[in-house]
Formats: C-alpha cells, structure tokens, sequence
C-alpha cells in the first residue's frame, strides 16, 4: 500500500500534521525525491554519525540551555556508575533499553538523546576499571530514535530534521493514530500500514540485540493548564486526585497507547527522564534502569516521571492511565 501511494500527495498529508505551536525551531521543508525519508515506503533511515563536537553545536543552537539543562545533569560525576551499566549493557550483555522521556516539546527526546550520547562519547570517560572508551560511531550504530514522520517534512538550520536526527541515531517514522491524524488527509489504511512496516524494520533491529530505542512516551505532548484555568476543573480534579486543585499551573501527561507499552515491553530495559525545557526552571532528571515485565510497570514508570517532574519543577503534574473525565475536561478547557 506504501508503495502505491503518490508521493507528493503523501508528503503533503504529513506536512499537514505540523501544528502552529510546534518548535519554531523546525521550518516547512521541501518535498524532493532524493530524500529517502520522503518516499512513502521509508520507515526507517540509517545513522551517519559525525564528530560529537558537531552534535553538540547543533544542540546548544537548537536549545541555548542545553548544557546547563541536559549535558551536565547526564555528565555529572553521579550518573557514572548508570553510565557504566547502561555500556555494559548495550555492548557486552546484549540487552535492549528504552530511552523514555515525557512529552512536552516536539524537540525533547533528540535533545535529551544528544546529552546522552555526548555523556557516553566523551573521551575522557571509561567504562570499568578496564579503561573500555566508546565513540559516536559506536554508539549511533545501536541508537534508534522513534519520531513522528512529520519530523521528515521540516528542516533545522536550512538541514532536513531527519538528516541531523541521523547524526548520532538510526531514524524510524512513526504516525499518529491520535486526534492529530485528523488534521491531515491521511487515510487510517495508510496509518496502520507506515506503522506496521515501521515496526516489523524496528522489531529487526532490536533482535539484533544491544539497542537503544529512544522515545518521548506519549504519542501526544503534554498539556499544560495555565493557572487561570485549573479552577474549571475543580470538581474533576478532586475525584481524581482526591484533593482541590492546587492554584498554579498543571501539567498532563496523556495515557500510553498500546504500541508504545509493547515496544518498553520488547527492549524489557527502561531509562526514564523527568523533563521541561521551561527556560525559566529547565528541569533534567534521570532516573534508574528499570526491567518492566507488564503492562502496570509501564504506567508506575511513567508515574514516576510525574513524580519527579512534580519534584523539581513545582508544577502539579498528573499521568493520565486511560482517557478519564479529568484528561477530557482538560482537553476540553484548553480548546475553549
């Protein structure tokens, strides 16, 4: 079915997934048949990695708190050890870990994938008493970063996204099967047949073992309530959490879908990170590899990442399980 459809009709449906409020950062780009990425039957790109000063220009240009934010919190000399037993797990055991992070910006997961493979790259770090050192290369040869296909459709500093994504990662194009998918004309068929092959190439990659899968948990950002709005949804936030809403600001975390529990599932391994990019109090916090064996694993991981962005951030954050009357009232209140 991929390889049916019109190209140039196809781009322009998933152009159309772009929202206003996505990152500045990311500009319309071009349709052109010599990106790969732009073919319908391209779910997944290989890396290219480059030096890892090139990577962190790029990410101190697309986010000016980048080091204080991301790269210092995952070179601090208390991370390590998590470090030492994140290589050793990739490389010597074979095992697969997720990469999980909320969802509040369309750039969060690439920036915090770039904090990481800096912190694993840098050569002045070893891993064991062995003195084992990795590179870039090493490292974007089992990376592999989940994306929204719309990324394939925008540019980053006049470089289409995907290319600067494939820097330090191999790229595999997801879509929504969310409310977002209605903002273009694509058809659910085309839907379910991009993610279909977009996971059979993934589901390969992580039988090779010793992969990192990174990933924004929530196939939807996150919503922010403002201040002047939480008191609209007193009642609701009551029942849920069993106390008035408190009078600042709140952050929602929507429900994972089913797809991205498989995929914590299948790589058994989970690193979570607590983010916001809030240039006012960006926030970084990494937790512990933790194995998942079930479903009720994956939403306590992401209540955790609740937790300790509620922690550090002060702003009352809730994980969402399912579509419960409090994600509805706010969904609603936010589009009033």
């Amino acid at each position: 079915m991929l390889g049916a459809a019109d190209p140039v009709s196809y781009y322009r449906s998933i152009s159309e997934l772009a929202r206003p409020d996505h990152s500045s950062l990311l500009q319309s780009l071009a349709y052109s048949r010599d990106q790969p990425s732009h073919s319908p039957s391209c779910v997944s790109v290989e890396p290219t990695p480059v030096a890892r000063d090139e990577i962190h220009l790029i990410a101190q240009a697309a986010y000016r708190g980048f080091d204080v934010a991301l790269a210092d919190p995952f070179s601090a000399p208390a991370v390590g050890h998590l470090l030492t037993d994140l290589h050793h797990r990739l490389v010597h055991e074979g095992a697969n870990v997720a990469l999980v992070t909320n969802h509040g910006e369309i750039i969060d997961i690439a920036l915090v994938l770039a904090a990481l493979v800096l912190a694993l790259s840098d050569p002045e770090r070893s891993f064991g008493v062995l003195g084992e050192h990795s590179s870039v290369e090493d490292i974007a040869g089992r990376t592999n970063l989940l994306v929204s296909r719309m990324v394939a459709t925008r540019q980053v500093f006049s470089i289409p996204a995907v290319e600067v994504l494939q820097k330090m990662s191999r790229v595999f194009l997801s879509l929504p099967q969310t409310t977002s998918r209605r903002r273009s004309r694509l058809t659910p068929e085309l839907v379910r047949a991009n993610n279909a092959a977009m996971r059979d190439e993934l589901s390969r990659q992580l039988g090779v073992g010793g992969q990192l899968l990174a990933m924004a948990a929530s196939g939807s950002q996150d919503l922010s309530l403002a201040a002047n709005l939480v008191q609209r949804v007193r009642a609701t936030w009551r029942h849920r959490r069993g106390e008035d809403p408190v009078p600042g600001a709140s952050l929602h975390l929507q429900p994972l879908y089913r797809g991205t529990i498989s995929l914590m599932l299948m790589t058994r391994d989970v690193l979570p990170v607590a983010l916001s990019l809030d240039p006012a109090k960006p926030v970084c916090v990494i937790g512990a590899l933790t194995r998942v064996r079930d479903d009720e694993d994956c939403h306590l991981v992401m209540e955790w990442i609740a937790g300790a962005h509620e922690s550090a951030t002060g702003i009352a954050t809730v994980y969402h399980r399912h579509e419960d009357p409090l994600l509805t009232q706010v969904r609603a209140v936010m589009r009033s």
